[in-house]
């Protein structure tokens, strides 16, 4: 397939560099240095991407970008400029720019962009099927948690949904009070608000419903009006939607609990979910409201193969993190990979290091006379717990991975207290 691109530069030079470079990568390149000849071919669709200095003579080309974008919006419009300001890139971007390039810039970086911007979209890993506020998937746990929220939608009785933190039970509640298809209110409250405004929540929510949220931290206090209200609704008292973990059972009186489930919804942990994971990335990057992402088959194993701690949360944040710093296009394992990195962590040496000197204080602060030993013993009983674990509980593999002989490794584990029952 041709991808054609245009190069907008006055500068004779750099125009010609430009274009030998896009060309050798594979592009049908023109070049203009006049800013009406590019709107002109463009507007005629002679070239599927612009690549635009911004300053060009008296003019800058930001100014022609709204106009641009509404003739032609399906053109993606690579923006350079030696005015490496922030003003000039925050205007390429409320412009519509795809992308801006601060001058100097490497070639090869222009030809990935433009690889990108001018990729055909592949089959696109959607979840809009499933569409529940975020609630996505096919999995026979979720399809089950799907089916709950059903029934639960036609009724108004007390509801508790559990599930790993962050995997979507606070938007399960959310569903819940939207298909009542009122303008009912909703009031939401965590274990400091539930103590800190108590039995007040129900008159505020009155009519509507409650979602109190982490019922395994309320305080006794809460547990106790919480309790009554449930046991004496009045004419105006609003439904009750509780999210907790899957221990909640004991944390709550069992007459708490009894009165909570009426209805019960639990959630799986996205481990649990198989390609589910995929659809949750592709839902979430979809949510952005300005589209252009998709998954790419090779970004759905990627984000299938991921442990995702934090459950659909951090599935979410990183979806997010592409959208805010991404380049619109397909999404692979390595745009995910650097999302879900975040910030720069310490390297594991330096976590280490900040780990040892915090029990060191801890110690000190106990008047151990001891905390050095405190310190490695410590460590030491994680390499090992570590070793045993990464070997399948086989000791002789164990020892191997920390150096040590099989004897050696067995005395420790002795000394330990971490002489229990492992495979030989």
């Amino acid at each position: 397939m041709t991808r054609r691109v245009l190069v907008l530069e006055d500068d004779d030079s750099l125009r010609f560099v430009i274009s030998k470079a896009l060309s050798r990568a594979g592009f049908d390149v023109r070049a203009t240095a006049s800013p009406d000849t590019a709107m002109d071919r463009m507007i005629r669709r002679e070239a599927d991407a612009l690549v635009a200095d911004v300053l060009l003579g008296r003019e800058n080309f930001l100014d022609r970008l709204d106009e641009l974008a509404r003739l032609r919006p399906d053109a993606p419009v690579v923006v350079m400029s030696a005015q490496t300001t922030a003003a000039t890139a925050l205007g390429a971007a409320r412009r519509g720019a795809y992308e801006y390039l601060p001058k100097p810039f490497n070639l090869d970086e222009l030809v990935e962009i433009l690889d990108k911007a001018l990729k055909p979209a592949g089959p696109r890993t959607s979840a809009r099927e499933e569409d529940m506020s975020g609630l996505v998937g096919r999995a026979p746990a979720m399809q089950e948690a799907f089916q709950a929220l059903a029934r639960l939608a036609r009724t108004s009785a007390p509801v508790l949904i559990t599930g790993p933190e962050g995997a979507g039970r606070a938007a399960a509640g959310r569903w819940l009070h939207r298909q009542s298809g009122t303008s009912a209110p909703l009031v939401e409250a965590g274990p400091d608000r539930a103590r800190r405004d108590g039995p007040a929540l129900l008159s505020e929510a009155a009519g509507g419903v409650l979602l109190m949220r982490r019922a395994e931290r309320w305080a006794d206090d809460v547990q106790d009006w919480v309790l009554e209200a449930l046991e004496a609704p009045g004419e105006s008292s609003p439904r009750l939607i509780a999210t907790a973990s899957a221990g909640v059972r004991d944390h709550l009186p069992r007459a708490l609990i009894e009165r909570l489930a009426v209805g019960y919804v639990n959630l799986p942990s996205v481990r649990a979910r198989g390609d589910d994971r995929a659809r949750l990335f592709a839902w979430f990057l979809e949510q952005g409201g300005q589209g252009g992402w998709t998954l790419s088959p090779e970004g759905a194993a990627f984000v299938n193969a991921q442990a995702w701690e934090g459950e659909v949360l951090q599935i979410e944040r990183t979806a997010q993190r592409i959208r805010a710093q991404g380049l619109r296009g397909e999404v692979g394992p390595d745009e995910i990979a650097r999302a879900m990195a975040g910030p720069t962590p310490p390297d594991a040496r330096e976590a280490l290091e900040d780990a040892a000197v915090r029990r060191l204080a801890q110690a000190w602060a106990a008047g151990s006379a001891d905390s050095l030993r405190d310190v490695l013993e410590t460590a030491e009983r994680a390499a090992l717990n570590a070793a045993l674990e990464a070997a399948g509980g086989v000791r002789q593999d164990a020892a191997q991975r920390l150096g040590m002989n099989r004897n050696t490794f067995a005395r420790r584990l002795a000394a330990l207290g971490l002489d229990g029952e492992t495979a030989s």
